[in-house]
């Protein structure tokens, strides 16, 4: 479905919505602007149900939606509403059982649409900022024992404020598990291939055996890419799938390649994140603390330099 007219709408819970516009298209899902009768934007979420596993995914983004929300981290998409519509035509060409989910319109876009600026250009000290909050959202995900598991640049957006709010909940999962069968393994594998971006994806992601344990810090893997991408442009791996080289491979060699002049105590916390070995890989408070440690060092090189021009003008 392309531009909807505004005499299209929905109803979730007694309230009635007027689509305005497809804003996204997903593997699971299509993504319009609505309003209600006041005006107010918001965003419509809409699944395709096709079978029973469908609906249960559905309903399971929504439930986790409402779990991280009772904890009050405000750096998450709120699910303001959800609700299944069976056999509808609305959003399909046959009757599909549509599960919709209504969630807060950010003008402000994504990081990944800040990145893809030709100019794009973002001083450390807010990229620290922004990652700290991001990282806390994180952590809210993994004190409740879940992983979000696509951490990426589109799955960032911005408030009003302009702060970063994680958003789509669909990939998220179990934060620990452990693999007991091949026949595990495989549906592992399929599922992380449909809903996890390749060049965020952590390298135990990739091999999945018997007796393979994984745990949250996935989510800590992509968050150094996310860095990387905040500093670069891009994942350190996208270059590698752009050339159609392998992934997999580039990820489980643990070469990471830093623009010459960067910053080394962020460059450094970027390769700790991008440990390959996970069991050896920090987790989300060690990463917390090394970010305000990083930051205080930033204030205080400022500082100190700072002092040296003011004295140098002094003594000029």
């Amino acid at each position: 479905m392309g531009c909807a007219c505004e005499k299209q709408h929905v109803t979730i819970q007694d309230n009635k919505y007027y689509v305005l516009d497809q804003i996204g298209q997903g593997g699971f899902s299509s993504v319009f602007l609505v309003k209600n009768t006041d005006n107010i934007k918001f965003v419509l979420k809409c699944i395709l149900c096709h079978d029973q596993k469908d609906r249960e995914n559905a309903w399971n983004e929504a439930k986790i939606h409402q779990l991280l929300q009772s904890s009050g981290n405000k750096y998450i998409l709120n699910l303001i509403g959800c609700g299944m519509i069976e056999k509808s035509l609305e959003f399909s060409k046959t009757p599909t059982d549509t599960f919709l989910m209504l969630l807060p319109y950010y003008k402000n876009g994504s990081l990944h649409d800040n990145l893809v600026k030709p100019h794009y250009h973002m001083d450390l000290k807010y990229i620290l900022e922004h990652f700290r909050l991001i990282c806390l959202s994180v952590k809210t995900f993994h004190d409740l024992s879940y992983s979000h598991r696509d951490i990426k640049p589109a799955n960032i957006l911005f408030n009003d404020n302009n702060e970063p709010v994680i958003i789509d909940l669909g990939s998220a999962a179990p934060a620990r598990i452990t693999v007991t069968s091949k026949k595990e393994a495989q549906e592992l594998l399929d599922e992380v291939n449909e809903r996890c971006s390749m060049t965020y994806r952590a390298p135990e992601l990739f091999n999945i055996d018997i007796n393979s344990v994984i745990d949250e810090r996935i989510d800590v893997w992509s968050l150094g890419c996310l860095l990387y991408a905040m500093l670069y442009k891009k994942s350190p791996f996208d270059l590698v799938y752009e050339r159609g080289d392998s992934v997999a491979l580039a990820v489980i060699s643990g070469k990471i390649y830093f623009p010459p002049n960067s910053n080394e105590n962020v460059n450094s916390l970027i390769k700790t994140m991008l440990t390959v070995d996970h069991f050896k890989r920090p987790f989300i408070d060690d990463i917390l603390k090394s970010v305000k440690v990083i930051d205080e060092k930033f204030d205080q090189d400022f500082n100190d330099h700072t002092i040296l021009n003011s004295n140098n003008y002094c003594t000029a």
